[in-house]
């Protein structure tokens, strides 16, 4: 397996969903610097790659550890019903796994719908938590924000992307290079000029592995919403037992924009940082030394 931003590549063989599913985890840092966990934003073109620009910018000031969520990126894609319990369940063996290697306190980093996973977590384990940074968090996924619906009303497009041939057919369509240029500009991306052949190829190539419809159909139709309403997350970050900071996009969409200022009433800071919804992407170089400015509690 190949490192996207130079660590080194480990995997995580797991049991989710009734399938036994390999997850790809890298690492990057020197031993005894502070740690981060870097939960990549799930959408069709979810990666732990979306981080490069930031450990690019931090070097190896601290450790890092990132990996691509089940359904996505370089992990297992199988044919299963991927939801927020399944894809929570993977999050709870990565930080098991953290704390058996026995590293310190981690700061966690989660990138738009990643936040309310690691929210639903953290009453078992934000106690062992530097701080939490919610980066453009989301917690209703795109139909379900466009519709107003719940995810119940999408249950027949999970099944219909999940059926042989008609599924990956209407896969294909969805994710074609001008459909994504329209997600990518639209929701994800400030700068129209990111928007090259090159890089259109590179994130339609990403979003057609095989396997990956199904764990990117859950996602667009809700399938990884926590809960049916923000209240839910607001209750868990009041909840946290650490410090929490927002990072908010300033030309977030609109209904976006609504939850993220709510949420960041719950917290202990707040940033501002131009770009969308993939402005750790975007903007990961400002966002990595903005949270090098601010000291890391256990270690500042």
């Amino acid at each position: 397996m190949t490192a996207v931003f130079g660590g080194v590549v480990d995997t995580l063989d797991l049991q989710l969903g009734g399938r036994r599913l390999q997850i790809v985890i890298e690492r990057r840092g020197p031993k005894g610097a502070p740690l981060w966990l870097l939960l990549p934003a799930l959408s069709t073109v979810s990666s732990r790659s979306e981080w490069q620009p930031l450990v690019t910018a931090v070097q190896d000031r601290v450790q890092l550890v990132s990996f691509d969520w089940p359904g996505f990126g370089d992990s297992g894609r199988p044919a299963l019903a991927y939801d927020a319990a399944l894809l929570r369940s993977c999050l709870d063996a990565v930080l098991t796994d953290l704390e058996a290697r026995q590293h310190g306190p981690l700061t966690v980093v989660a990138a738009g719908h990643s936040a309310p996973l690691a929210l639903a977590l953290a009453s078992a384990w934000s106690g062992r938590w530097s701080r939490f940074v919610a980066v453009a968090p989301t917690w209703r996924g795109p139909l379900p924000t466009m519709t107003g619906w719940s995810p119940g009303r999408f249950g027949w497009l999970r099944r219909l992307v999940a059926l042989p041939l008609i599924g990956p057919a209407l896969y294909r369509l969805n994710t074609s290079r001008a459909l994504l240029r329209l997600m990518l500009r639209r929701h994800v991306w400030l700068d129209p000029g990111l928007l090259t052949p090159d890089r259109l190829r590179q994130q339609q190539r990403l979003a057609r592995r095989p396997g990956s419809r199904f764990a990117s159909a859950a996602f667009v139709t809700g399938g990884f919403d926590a809960a049916g309403e923000s209240g839910w997350w607001l209750e868990q970050a009041r909840g946290l037992h650490c410090p929490f900071e927002v990072v908010l996009a300033s030309a977030a969409p609109p209904r976006s924009t609504r939850e993220m200022e709510l949420l960041a009433e719950a917290a202990d800071g707040v940033m501002r940082l131009p770009g969308r919804l993939g402005l750790h992407q975007e903007f990961g170089a400002l966002l990595g030394r903005r949270l090098l400015e601010a000291p890391d509690p256990q270690h500042g």
